[in-house]
């Protein structure tokens, strides 16, 4: 490759056609069942494609663990669960208007089917938004590893579905994860998802005109800059606290945890653009997590496996025991002053359990037993069941959305 962005954006798009056709040969685990030698020839053909790239981007330390990881899987056998731990640690997230590319198994958190940790790769360019400093102003965020980023290329995980994210911990690897060290959000996708998924159905299920609706046909940059600010803002309460996540990551990825703890900073970034007009994008951001939180994560096909649905619905029961949402004759109507009111009250229960309980075993049984008043237990692999009046949250749904809620199911 002699260095064109072109050449650059070739390669890519030929890599991420192989990996497609690796993907589909392996098994939920990562494994191929049924590995054979065009399987091996498949993989060093990709990773030695894959060289050209990372040597572009001069990120010798990623290729190197790439090719370790690689070989260590092909020796041991292609039929075994891949472990990309060496890789995993290798990637460096791009700095601002940087390109960064990962090549590497990893589980594509609400991606199309098929699911599972399977070989995936993208090329992306960080992209944040001037606001972000101005908020930094005030709201500064020293420990902020989270990277906005405007997905060029990627295979069929990250490319199609809803998958927005890439975390370390969403690599397979033996060790686990301790410290996250990168954030990747895809929120060039953001915009679709959201028109699609969120505001149809929301002006189905919450009638009389109460749907939110600042979130609604906004241009491409301006979504794109929102969300990002959502995102710092999120984080930035991820980092604040008792329990700060960068401290407590597997604790926090406990599924009964992790539900409150994602329901927790969310509702304080609400809390926050209600509360300060400093904050860039207060009414499309308050709408959007709305929307997202109530409206999409709970429609989803595999809602009850899917940990973002669970917020979801956690959520909706939340507001409708305090009058945030109400239900009439002619549907739910939701009452946006009531429901901040309720996510104030959310956020004081929260902390009060955060300062209360004083280990990592008590916060989850805590947090279990926190969950379970609103979400009931399911059966098999279900992580809760629908009660009827959670159910009003699937309703009038159409044929167009249902063929788009397609989420991974194999979240925590």
């Amino acid at each position: 490759m002699s260095g064109t962005q072109s050449e650059l954006y070739e390669a890519v798009h030929e890599i991420t056609g192989l990996v497609d056709r690796f993907r589909l040969r392996q098994e939920r685990d990562g494994s191929i069942a049924n590995a054979c030698s065009d399987d091996a020839n498949l993989l060093r053909t990709i990773v030695q494609r894959a060289s050209d790239v990372l040597l572009h981007l001069r990120s010798e330390r990623q290729l190197e663990a790439l090719r370790s990881d690689v070989a260590t899987w092909i020796a041991a056998g292609l039929n075994t669960a891949p472990d990309f731990g060496a890789t995993r640690e290798a990637f460096v997230p791009p700095d601002r208007d940087q390109l960064a590319f990962f090549l590497g198994c990893a589980l594509t958190t609400n991606g199309a089917p098929p699911v599972g940790r399977r070989l995936e790769c993208f090329l992306v360019r960080r992209q944040e938004p001037r606001e972000i400093d101005d908020l930094a102003a005030f709201y500064p965020h020293p420990k902020n590893n989270c990277q906005s980023v405007i997905l060029l290329h990627g295979s069929a995980g990250f490319r199609l579905g809803n998958c927005l994210v890439f975390f370390p911990e969403n690599v397979p690897s033996s060790r686990p994860v301790y410290s996250q060290s990168y954030a990747l959000f895809f929120f060039s996708k953001f915009r679709r998802i959201h028109e699609e998924m969120a505001i149809p159905p929301a002006t189905r299920i919450l009638v009389n005109g109460t749907a939110p609706s600042a979130s609604a046909g906004l241009q491409p940059d301006r979504c794109y800059n929102a969300r990002s600010v959502w995102g710092y803002l999120h984080d930035y309460y991820h980092h604040q606290g008792r329990w700060p996540l960068d401290e407590n990551v597997a604790l926090k990825t406990n599924w009964f945890v992790g539900l409150l703890e994602e329901t927790k900073v969310d509702a304080k970034t609400v809390i926050v653009a209600v509360d300060d007009d400093r904050v860039p994008f207060r009414e499309e951001q308050i709408d959007m997590i709305l929307l997202e939180r109530l409206i999409r994560y709970p429609r989803s096909r595999a809602a009850t496996r899917n940990f973002d649905a669970g917020t979801g619905v956690f959520l909706y029961s939340w507001f409708r025991e305090r009058g945030g949402i109400e239900l009439t004759p002619s549907g739910l109507i939701f009452d946006r002053g009531a429901a901040v009111a309720a996510l104030r009250e959310y956020v004081h229960e929260i902390e009060e359990l955060e300062g209360r309980v004083t280990d990592a075993d008590m916060y989850k049984t805590e947090a279990k037993s926190f969950v379970r008043r609103y979400l009931s237990e399911g059966e098999n692999r279900d992580r809760f069941a629908f009660s009827a009046d959670q159910l009003l949250l699937l309703s009038r749904r159409s044929v167009a959305e249902d063929q788009l809620l397609a989420f991974d199911d194999t979240q925590r």
